[in-house]
């Protein structure tokens, strides 16, 4: 995928690079932003990171949000295909359909609505940019923060995923949300 950067509202969005290792390290070393992303139990190396997101997401990109010049944040999106579709029971209807991961790894910046804009922009650009007509999310159940922004953002829960991910040892239950794009 080309080089992603798109501007609005005060928001960056870049493609992440290898620069933004460190800064990643920061965020996933922050026990606020692994009790929600990744996981409290989660060990990370520079080597271990490196192999994790350096590495191309097929049909798929990642990216560093910046908010006023400052890198607070890290999204994945990727096109779902083949068995992912069962992954998010989600029917293959032939549709093009994205889904995303997302984090504002800089705390001081939680509950600012700066991840509601986020996920606006980065709909727009997937609609614009990929063909995309579908994107989904899917939070843990327990994450009302996380929904709450996804909603305002234009997202709406359309089922329970139980046993969904693997985090802390334990398989946790999400909710599969959806935009119409």
């Amino acid at each position: 995928m080309k080089t992603m950067h798109m501007e609005k509202d005060g928001l960056l969005i870049r493609s992440f690079e290898a620069e933004d290792l460190p800064r990643m390290m920061k965020w996933l070393t922050d026990v606020r932003v692994l009790e929600w992303y990744e996981g409290r139990d989660v060990c990370l190396t520079m080597e271990t990171l490196s192999a994790q997101y350096l590495t191309p997401i097929p049909e798929g990109f990642r990216v560093i949000l910046e908010y006023e010049g400052v890198p607070i944040g890290y999204g994945q999106a990727y096109r779902l295909m083949g068995d992912m579709f069962r992954e998010y029971d989600y029917p293959d209807s032939g549709r093009i359909v994205y889904a995303m991961d997302q984090f504002i790894g800089e705390v001081a910046y939680w509950n600012r609505g700066i991840g509601t804009a986020f996920l606006k922009v980065m709909a727009a650009y997937l609609k614009e940019n990929c063909g995309a007509e579908i994107l989904l999310l899917d939070p843990h159940q327990d994450n009302p923060r996380a929904i709450t922004a996804y909603e305002k953002a234009g997202f709406r829960i359309i089922r329970s995923l139980p046993a969904h991910e693997l985090f802390e040892g334990n398989m946790v239950d999400c909710f599969l949300m959806e935009k119409q794009l």
